[in-house]
């Protein structure tokens, strides 16, 4: 159960780093990808750690909800960063070329 509360941990974090405003602070000083980076470890830890939990067999509600909670954030950070929006290029080009 403690692998499960570290995802956990790690989601909270990633909440906390939106609603807490630290992703504005981070994005003046250091730019996008020190943000996109930040925000991809949390959530692909997040995820591992919840998968970590279903091959021990640790199978509770927390683990679903963190499984599913994580593959939410790969999907909102394929969303914000990674797809183009009409004429306007993505945040980060690694998919996309100019």
């Amino acid at each position: 159960m403690r692998i499960v509360n570290i995802g956990l941990l790690l989601q909270l974090i990633y909440v906390s780093f939106y609603l807490l405003q630290m992703r504005a602070i981070v994005l003046q000083k250091f730019g996008i990808y020190v943000v996109a980076y930040i925000e991809l470890a949390l959530t692909i830890g997040s995820l591992i750690l919840g998968i970590i939990a279903l091959i021990l067999r640790i199978w509770s509600k927390r683990t679903m909800f963190v499984i599913s909670f994580a593959f939410l954030l790969c999907l909102w950070f394929y969303a914000i960063y990674l797809l183009p929006e009409s004429d306007i290029p993505p945040a980060i080009p690694w998919l996309y070329s100019n």
